[in-house]
């Protein structure tokens, strides 16, 4: 028994931990929408709920248990009821006709996993964790297996077998749960670490190396698709003189409010980054040279129309002037090149001008 158990918390930390690098890599947002991701999750969770019963372990002569509610568990808490769904009917299929084949323990085992999935959509689902919720999940899914146990176990010590059990899917349950809280930690802080070094620490646009990295991924997608994009050099007019005359915090005040102002300006999945000092940078996704000429003249409007409150109470406005280039008219690899010349056109051609 003390090797079995060995072994399935072995499998459950090395799922767990690779489980979660592979997630926090593949499966998001960015890349999958909201349902693929929980039926891939789903289907993951169930393999592993397979795996689970492949290597049961033995709590008495004739009684083999596993921890296959725990993917479930897993399942829905990360994936929600789609994931939960999934993993539930690979469980019960493999449990029922796989297994052992189409008996009477079978079908309840079948019907337990369901249970088990009901119990962590009340518990689980659209909340967060907590270890009260996490321990009521672990000990009725727990009950509802003793109860199986009962029902199908002959042997006269049963009630030992089923005490053992719960006492090893217990602590089973409550070690993935700490694992669960370890790795979600483990990724806010890596995130928040992300964070940190592709965001501006002024703005809270993405820096150079953040741009520099999205137009090497974006070029790269861009040969094989063919989509169109523009690459946006905005340059704030006279900059300098803002910072000689109100001094450097309402020069910050100024680029934090722009910063503002680029946002309301462009879509969400529209990259903008600050490049340094006054000079800004907009990927504009799916856009051709015909409507970047409307998009790039509502950002000069809304620069040129928006109210800067500086410390000291001074209102003041600024203009912007803008360099535009888009793919496929400008070959990828002379994109920035084009868009400085035309920012420096539109310098050239008197401010406050998109060219």
């Amino acid at each position: 028994m003390f090797e079995g158990l060995v072994n399935n918390f072995t499998i459950l930390t090395t799922f767990l931990f690779f489980g979660n690098m592979v997630r926090s890599k593949y499966l998001n947002e960015d890349r999958l929408n909201r349902d693929s991701n929980s039926l891939i999750l789903g289907i993951v969770l169930g393999l592993f709920g397979v795996v689970l019963m492949y290597f049961s372990f033995p709590i008495s002569e004739t009684v083999f248990v596993d921890f296959r509610q725990l993917p479930i568990l897993i399942s829905v808490c990360l994936g929600g009821g789609t994931a939960g769904i999934v993993t539930t009917v690979i469980i019960s299929i493999y449990r029922l006709f796989f297994l052992s084949g189409v008996n009477f323990s079978s079908e309840l085992a079948a019907i337990n996993a369901f249970v088990s999935f009901g119990i962590a959509i009340m518990m689980l689902r659209g909340r967060k964790l907590s270890f009260k919720r996490w321990n009521w999940s672990l000990g009725l899914t727990m009950v509802t297996a003793d109860i199986l146990f009962l029902i199908t176990l002959e042997e006269d010590n049963k009630w030992f077998s089923i005490a053992l059990f719960s006492i090893v899917y217990v602590l089973g349950g409550v070690f993935t749960y700490f694992m669960l809280q370890y790795l979600k930690r483990s990724d806010d802080l890596l995130r928040l670490m992300s964070e940190a070094a592709n965001r501006d620490f002024l703005t809270g646009l993405f820096n150079l190396r953040a741009f520099e990295a999205f137009m090497e991924q974006k070029s790269i997608l861009s040969l094989h698709s063919r989509t169109p994009f523009t690459l946006l050099m905005i340059d704030i007019d006279h900059f300098k003189c803002v910072n000689d005359t109100y001094g450097h915090p309402a020069g910050d005040l100024v680029l934090t409010e722009l910063a503002e102002v680029l946002r309301d300006s462009f879509r969400p999945n529209d990259h903008i980054a600050r490049k340094g000092g006054e000079e800004f940078v907009v990927v504009v996704d799916r856009c051709n040279r015909e409507q970047i000429v409307m998009i790039a003249e509502r950002l000069r409007r809304n620069v040129e129309d928006h109210v800067f409150h500086l410390p000291d109470g001074t209102d003041i406005r600024i203009t912007v002037s803008v360099g535009c280039a888009t793919y496929p008219d400008v070959m990828l690899d002379q994109l920035i090149e084009r868009a400085d010349q035309a920012l420096y056109q539109a310098k050239e051609s008197g401010r406050n001008r998109v060219c």
